[in-house]
């Protein structure tokens, strides 16, 4: 029996000139698993779609590529393996292990770029996209303490949209303590609306995305990996 096809699925985004991530993270996850059919869509902006991802696939193996959860990992993609008639849905990637030491390995190149070592950083920002729900804040909160572990200096969560705290009244609020040196750490996939941002918000070093680390292909191919074989475990492969 020839194995079940991979289908990641992001959210896209309307920002030009975007480095093709999913793209990318699709080839090295396929390096990864071999004869897998490894395949990527998006939820909205950019092509191809999800639903034509998944287009001709049987019994699919569906990765959110997020880092947190939120609407569109609880509410869209469900409907969207329903609609297709098959499929399993895994977990989202964050915050795992792996990936919050990716977040730590951006953190310390954009240091080593300014020439700033870490003692001399009063506090890091860990900038997520944000949700309303609990969740993915639960989650947030967990990647700063782990990245605060890594780094050896305290860590604070904060979000670009939909709650709080803000990213950018956070640095201020750092500031207003005596912080002299606050780097925020972008806890984010991408370049993009929410990576430019950052940039605006006060913070001495803005760290990158964690973009095609070798850590996202290697949570992708994981998240696989347990679902086919709890498929076959099942009796249905």
């Amino acid at each position: 029996m020839s194995a079940a096809p991979l289908v990641l699925v992001g959210h896209g985004t309307r920002a030009p000139r975007t480095a093709p991530l999913l793209e990318r993270v699709a080839e090295q996850t396929g390096s990864l698993l071999g004869d897998v059919d490894v395949r990527y869509g998006w939820t909205e902006f950019q092509t191809p779609s999800a639903a034509d991802a998944l287009a001709g696939s049987a019994d699919p193996v569906i990765v959110p590529f997020f880092l947190g959860g939120g609407y569109h990992v609880e509410h869209d993609l469900p409907r969207l393996v329903h609609e297709h008639g098959s499929g399993t849905l895994t977990a989202h990637l964050g915050p795992e292990p792996i990936i919050v030491e990716a977040v730590a390995e951006r953190t310390r190149q954009a240091l080593a770029r300014e020439g700033v070592r870490a003692i001399e950083v009063d506090g890091v920002v860990l900038a997520a996209a944000g949700s309303r729900r609990h969740g993915p804040i639960a989650e947030t909160e967990k990647a700063a303490e782990e990245l605060a572990r890594l780094l050896g200096v305290p860590v604070r969560p904060a979000y670009l949209s939909a709650g709080g705290p803000n990213v950018r009244r956070r640095v201020h609020a750092w500031h207003e303590e005596g912080a002299e040196v606050v780097i925020v750490a972008a806890y984010l996939l991408s370049e993009g609306r929410f990576s430019h941002a950052l940039h605006h918000c006060g913070a001495e070093l803005v760290s990158a995305p964690v973009g095609a680390h070798p850590a996202i292909a290697d949570v992708v191919a994981r998240r696989y990996h347990r679902a086919a074989n709890s498929y076959r475990r099942g009796g249905r492969g």
